[in-house]
């Protein structure tokens, strides 16, 4: 189910990238045309009741034709004042197609895009990453781990973590080190079932690490597989 909700923003933030790519790559070709010429705001339209002030802009191309638009971004309180002179980019070959010379002008889509792409893909891109991370710690036990048999005590929920309203299981186990007389206490990875009635004796095999006994790998590989 996790890998599932992450897929489904993975999606969503690829598709809010490449649109935000499309974006910028539009904005660069209407600034490779541009002319440039100076404008006036005229008035601060405001578009339904909960938006911001979008100024109105009138301008004259190099040709004499007088031309009017609203920009494309809203703020509130207004960005500009009214009779505030603008510099204002035009198509020469379609006039109305019009933006204040800015940043959030030119820009503003392009950043909210890739912006919130970025944002729906973290969540994933971070998720790989600790799996890779995961991965590799495992692998390093495996090979060169010093493996225990630790006493089982419990099954817990780990409510650190809540997906759809759910909390995950972790068997609960602990080892006495010999050589130091201390107690470690050791947590499995989430598990989205109830182990209990699978754990097959008293103790569970733990591969820890010699010089770090806080990095270790409970061994889970006896439950079945999660459908």
């Amino acid at each position: 189910m996790v890998r599932l909700i992450l897929g489904i923003f993975a999606v969503i933030g690829l598709g809010l990238l490449i649109g935000g790519v499309f974006s910028i790559q539009h904005t660069r070709r209407f600034l490779q045309t541009a002319a440039s010429a100076p404008g006036v705001v005229t008035e601060n339209v405001r578009r339904g009741h909960r938006s911001g002030y979008y100024p109105r802009v009138l301008f004259r191309t190099a040709t004499g034709q007088k031309i009017s638009f609203v920009g494309n971004v809203g703020t509130r309180p207004p960005s500009y004042r009214v009779n505030e002179p603008v510099i204002v980019l035009y198509d020469p070959l379609e006039p109305y197609r019009a933006s204040i010379r800015s940043f959030g002008g030119l820009w503003v889509t392009s950043a909210i895009l890739c912006g919130l792409g970025l944002l729906f893909c973290l969540p994933g891109v971070v998720a790989a990453a600790v799996r890779g991370m995961r991965a590799r710690t495992k692998a390093w036990l495996e090979q060169n781990g010093l493996r225990v048999q630790a006493e089982f005590t419990r099954v817990a929920l780990n409510r650190s973590v809540r997906v759809n309203g759910a909390n995950p299981y972790r068997i609960v186990c602990q080892w006495l080190d010999p050589t130091r007389n201390q107690i470690h206490v050791f947590n499995s990875g989430n598990i989205w079932f109830d182990p209990t009635s699978y754990i097959p004796g008293k103790t569970l095999e733990v591969l820890i690490d010699p010089n770090n006994p806080h990095r270790y790998l409970v061994n889970t590989s006896f439950l079945p597989k999660s459908a």
